[in-house]
């Protein structure tokens, strides 16, 4: 029969879990080490600790779920046994009287790597909230490696935690701008970060649009910032629309005074000239999305023809030996407009047909005179 062995016989060193990718090994817990780092950032759950703590008592630690330690060598030579991810677990070790816990052993270059992966095992477990959430964003953006990336570090850092990036915006401004009585009631459960980011919202609307009698009222305790607020925006919404119903009124106006003839209504167009507006039948109105339609195609592909020479160009310059920057100053991007490209590059009559065709269409009887063609080939290029 095979000799039994035992966690004390095998020297501390037995694996313990076997999670498919790691074996773990075990400590006892007064080797490990408590980073004050790592334990502001991941705050423990009274109520939780309590039920570990009972439920270690009667069935021991869970094997299933080592901590996780990161060993490394402090500036003063010594090997550190830092916890990074498990604090309430420990906690609950030392409750129920447990000596002895599985772990897993982890090196890391720097806090910030080992920091990032105590996130990423925090948020597989659960979504992080309150002061942890805040906490954990704050040291993200002040961290290199989010501060070295370019581009969105909103973003950047909505992907480390599985949130989005409006969410890390309006952290940002909780912890850039709530009072230090704001934070301790976050950190007391009192209100969530997403209610302290309405209050500053809300009194940066006091301070910006307030008049000065609705902040007397505030001052006197007659009305809360809250309740000011929600009357500046009602006051807000009752001028738009009352706004609109003038507008309305014009329209109206301006109709009954042509005996209701919208062709009698006349309009100031973006270049200054009036002219009289007339409402197309259906028909018209297709018919006219369907030239649209044919004059943006046509410019496309003017568009696409002339970049194609353009490129054609530029490849035989560089190939003929020219630098970037004499290419640059030829004569034939000395001007940029589209009609002198056109001549620059010799384009065929054909196109030049095209082009002619094209602008007939854009300035038929449509009704799409308003439209400047030159414009239009100007944005296909």
């Amino acid at each position: 029969m095979a000799k039994k062995l035992s966690i004390i016989t095998a020297g501390g060193n037995l694996p313990f879990a076997n999670n498919g990718l790691k074996l773990s090994e075990n400590i006892l817990i007064e080797k490990i080490e408590e980073h004050e780092k790592f334990k502001s950032l991941f705050s423990i759950d009274k109520t939780l600790l309590d039920r570990i703590a009972s439920d270690m008592e009667k069935n021991s630690f869970d094997s299933s779920q080592p901590v996780h330690i990161w060993v490394t060598k402090g500036d003063d030579g010594k090997e550190h046994n830092y916890l990074i991810d498990g604090y309430t677990r420990v906690a609950a070790s030392k409750m129920a009287g447990i000596k002895m816990i599985p772990y897993f052993k982890h090196t890391f270059e720097s806090f910030e790597e080992a920091h990032r992966y105590a996130l990423h095992l925090q948020t597989d477990r659960r979504n992080l909230n309150g002061i942890d959430l805040l906490k954990n964003i704050q040291e993200l953006m002040g961290s290199d490696y989010i501060q070295s990336l370019e581009g969105n570090k909103n973003e950047a850092i909505g992907k480390e935690l599985g949130i989005s990036e409006k969410t890390v915006e309006r952290a940002n401004k909780v912890n850039s701008m709530a009072s230090d009585e704001q934070i301790e009631r976050i950190e007391n459960g009192e209100a969530s970060p997403n209610q302290i980011y309405n209050e500053i919202i809300n009194q940066e609307t006091v301070d910006e649009e307030a008049t000065d009698e609705q902040r007397e009222r505030i001052e006197s305790g007659e009305a809360t910032i809250k309740d000011i607020c929600k009357e500046i925006k009602a006051e807000k919404k009752s001028r738009k629309a009352s706004k609109k119903k003038s507008s309305d009124d014009d329209i109206s106006e301006s109709l009954s005074t042509n005996e209701g003839t919208p062709a009698g209504l006349n309009f100031n167009h973006s270049d200054g000239i009036e002219r009289p507006s007339y409402r197309l039948s259906p028909e018209e109105d297709s018919e006219r999305t369907k030239e649209r339609k044919a004059a943006y195609e046509a410019g496309l592909k003017k568009g696409s023809d002339l970049a194609y020479e353009i490129y054609d160009f530029i490849l035989s310059e560089i190939e003929s030996g020219k630098s970037a920057e004499k290419i640059r100053n030829d004569s034939h991007f000395d001007d940029f407009s589209v009609a002198r490209i056109y001549r620059a590059f010799n384009l065929s009559d054909e196109q030049k047909q095209e082009e002619e065709k094209s602008s007939d269409s854009d300035n038929g009887d449509s009704g799409i005179s308003d439209f400047d063609d030159d414009i239009i080939m100007g944005e296909s290029v």
